[in-house]
């Protein structure tokens, strides 16, 4: 009986049937290229102030040859980049605005003028050339494919099994005279309680 079957021996059964072959894959990767993809990037580092005043003395000092990765542990308030220098990665239209066309017009190593945005006053400097748009080979993505596929052939066979159990039970259910539940919506067989207990 479908109902009594030991979970251990459902779960080898669930394991041992889903196959995904390399068509699946390929189909899958044809519909979802484009989560397979990668924008321009590039690295780059910054130091983020409050004010302009701020950031204009900060870019005098970088100017005059001081440290930015010094500076920007100093007095950055980006503190998740400030401990790495301000060093990071972005991809084109990731960030803000304002900063993202600053970020990808910089020449490799040039210093931007102080950079207004929601957040406060930036100064960046490009670390690297862009980092042109890629797609990922199907060969790099496969195996995750493979397991997302497998994955979601494991939860439709588990499933449907769950609803072959449930319309099992349904028939094996003999309910005694009188207690045979109407046909009544949860709703109505609430209202019915509450009235007649008044």
């Amino acid at each position: 009986h479908r109902a009594n079957l030991p979970s251990g021996q459902l779960s080898k059964q669930i394991a041992a049937e889903p196959t995904v072959n390399d068509g699946a894959n390929q189909k899958d990767y044809n519909e979802n290229k484009t989560q397979c993809s990668k924008v321009e990037s590039r690295d780059w580092r910054h130091v983020l102030v409050n004010s302009k005043a701020r950031a204009n003395a900060l870019e005098a000092q970088l100017k005059a040859g001081a440290s930015f990765a010094t500076l920007a542990k100093k007095n950055s308030k980006d503190t998740l980049s400030a401990v790495k220098g301000g060093k990071l990665t972005i991809e084109k239209g990731k960030t803000v605005a304002e900063f993202d066309k600053a970020a990808f017009a910089l020449k490799t190593n040039e210093i931007s003028p102080p950079v207004h945005t929601q957040y406060g006053w930036h100064i960046i400097q490009a670390l690297s050339a862009v980092k042109p748009a890629s797609t990922q080979p199907l060969s790099a993505v496969k195996e995750t494919i493979k397991q997302n596929l497998l994955s979601q052939k494991k939860t439709d066979l588990f499933q449907k099994w769950l609803d072959g159990v449930k319309k099992d039970y349904a028939k094996s259910v003999k309910y005694a005279t009188g207690y045979v539940p109407e046909a009544t919506t949860g709703t109505t067989a609430a209202t019915t309680t509450a009235t007649s207990t008044k």
